[in-house]
């Protein structure tokens, strides 16, 4: 029987998209793994079925990589799933590899870190360094999108067949009646918006389109990373939540005019696909994957063109029967993603190498 072995080093929300994969993929498997997870999930009830190896040390540091030898060493696997690019270097065994997107590649430089040049640009090449040995070291990659396999063929001219898609899926709470009040607002109609504030996530243009609305609309923010929360220009119209609980961040998708994601890059685009199984319209930049995610239940603006972003706003204010429509798309939209197909599918992919 083979021995397959999942670094789940990042499980759980704290990690944010990543962490979220993990844990469904892990959650949805129909096969036996064993896992790698950080000592603090020793007694995490959601992982008490699954026999665990512990590694302490952080992924992205370089002494994870001489502990990951360690711990496989005792494991010794056939097969390694690292669903990040964090893959021990100096592992010769076989790995599929998740790649959620290059979005490091393309948002580079020192407006996208708080760290001294000195210590960023080491740590990028390192991080470019990784990716490329992750991609040539994989016996298979696992991408979220057919817009990141694409790229990934073209950057480092990969034969097709080492690529398979799987998208991601949506919880069932997010399809859920949950109605519980947040204190959002003081009953003017607001636009949410929820992940971290990084430069490529183009927050600046949703925050000029709601100026623009002078007080028609808010905006309410719930991140977990509020690291370059300082860079924006916020205003009276802006509250920001920090990071929230999923009830209350379907709570938050419901009372919501709309979700709104300018995002310049996106690896998948899952909070969109939260919203709309909340039944909550999605008003999406046309960019990066999110026209292939969101198809058309989705109402797509120019991410540099504030102007368009308010129209876009305002239409769905205005219009009820539009708003409606939306819903109606997003809800049958978001059908068609399932974590538990993900799960077979990666399941199949480990079969198969």
């Amino acid at each position: 029987m083979t021995k397959i072995c999942i670094d789940a080093r990042m499980w759980g929300i704290r990690h944010t998209g990543i962490g979220r994969y993990i844990e469904n993929l892990i959650d949805n498997l129909p096969g036996e793994v064993v896992l790698i997870v950080p000592p603090e999930l020793k007694n995490e009830p959601k992982l008490a079925k699954f026999k665990k190896y512990y590694a302490r040390f952080h992924p992205y540091s370089a002494m994870a990589q001489l502990e990951m030898l360690w711990v496989l060493s005792f494991i010794r696997p056939d097969l390694l799933h690292v669903p990040h690019f964090t893959i021990p270097i100096l592992w010769p065994g076989k790995m599929v590899v998740t790649i959620h997107d290059l979005i490091k590649h393309i948002s580079k430089g020192r407006d996208t870190t708080t760290r001294h040049p000195f210590l960023y640009w080491p740590k990028y090449f390192g991080y470019l360094i990784i990716v490329w040995l992750a991609v040539h070291r994989a016996s298979h990659i696992i991408v979220p999108a057919k817009y990141w396999k694409n790229i990934l063929e073209k950057k480092y001219h990969l034969d097709t067949n080492k690529i398979s898609v799987t998208y991601e899926g949506v919880a069932p709470i997010y399809f859920s009646k949950v109605t519980n009040p947040v204190g959002v607002g003081s009953g003017s109609p607001y636009v949410a918006y929820t992940g971290n504030l990084y430069p490529h996530k183009n927050v600046p243009i949703l925050l000029s389109a709601i100026k623009l609305l002078k007080g028609k609309v808010n905006l309410v923010i719930s991140c977990a990373r509020s690291i370059f929360a300082d860079r924006l220009e916020t205003s009276k119209y802006v509250k920001f939540l920090g990071q929230v609980s999923d009830s209350d961040l379907v709570a938050i998708y419901k009372q919501s005019l709309a979700f709104v994601t300018p995002s310049l890059i996106e690896g998948f685009g899952l909070p969109g696909l939260e919203a709309m199984a909340a039944g909550t319209p999605v008003i999406a930049a046309r960019a990066s994957c999110l026209p292939e995610i969101y198809g058309d239940a989705a109402i797509f603006f120019d991410p540099h063109d504030p102007v368009d972003l308010a129209d876009k706003i305002n239409s769905l204010l205005i219009d009820p029967k539009l708003r409606q429509k939306y819903i109606t798309l997003g809800i049958k939209q978001v059908k068609k993603y399932s974590w538990a197909t993900m799960a077979k599918t990666t399941w199949q992919i480990y079969q198969a190498v």
